[in-house]
């Protein structure tokens, strides 16, 4: 018994420094490539659902021949400045006749505004819900066919809308501009999470997004 106990040695202070230094070396070697797959996935997941919501309002316009900025979609057959929806966010936000709803009060920070130009906290804004999926007005269903607009609202126009993007941030879209000459387009504040593509780009220009944000066109 005591020959073997003899025989069993332990590992030297020294063996011990080679194994921790191998596998430094390693995890230093792997993490920029698992940190780079984990982005990759990240990006193309957000990619994804914006594309998802700017089908969704496409399918709605194509539908009912209106775009889904109205406080309240019976009856308004135009645009109306600081009543309707200058964005739509995928956070909770809930715009009707009369409402203060804001961007700034829809979960979109100063803070993720930035500096890019067309992005204003004090705006109108409404819930990418609301619009496309459970079709909620100021007083019930909304976007009823009409005289004006003889095609009713027969959404949803996808089964959810994805509340945050891969960083934590709401999906937004600056909606009020497709009653102008304006591009339209769905946006994630990507990684950095701040808003970094201009809301002011003309319809006819190549959209291109600005800093590391991913953007869908919806116009």
């Amino acid at each position: 018994m005591t020959n073997v106990m003899k025989n069993q040695k332990g590992f030297t202070l020294l063996e011990i420094i080679v194994v921790l230094a191998v596998l430094g070396a390693l995890a230093a070697m792997l993490s920029p490539v698992v940190f780079r797959y984990i982005d990759d996935a990240n990006r193309a997941r957000t990619q994804a659902d914006a594309r998802t919501i700017a089908t969704a309002i496409q399918r709605m316009y194509a539908d009912t021949g209106r775009w889904p900025f109205y406080a309240d979609g019976n009856g308004q057959t135009a645009y109306q400045t600081g009543v309707d929806a200058d964005y739509l966010v995928s956070g909770t936000c809930l715009l009707a006749t009369g409402s203060t709803d804001t961007l700034g009060e829809c979960g979109v920070t100063a803070a993720m505004i930035g500096s890019a130009a067309g992005w204003t906290a004090a705006n109108k804004a409404d819930g990418l819900t609301r619009q496309l999926v459970t079709n909620e007005g100021a007083a019930g269903i909304q976007y009823n066919a009409s005289s004006t607009f003889p095609r009713a609202w027969k959404g949803p126009y996808t089964d959810a809308i994805p509340s945050v993007d891969a960083w934590g941030n709401p999906y937004v879209v600056n909606i009020g501009d497709a009653a102008g000459t304006q591009a339209v387009f769905v946006a994630s504040a990507g990684s950095n999470g701040i808003l970094e593509t201009s809301a002011d780009t003309t319809s006819t220009t190549n959209l291109t997004p600005g800093g590391d944000d991913i953007i869908a066109r919806v116009k």
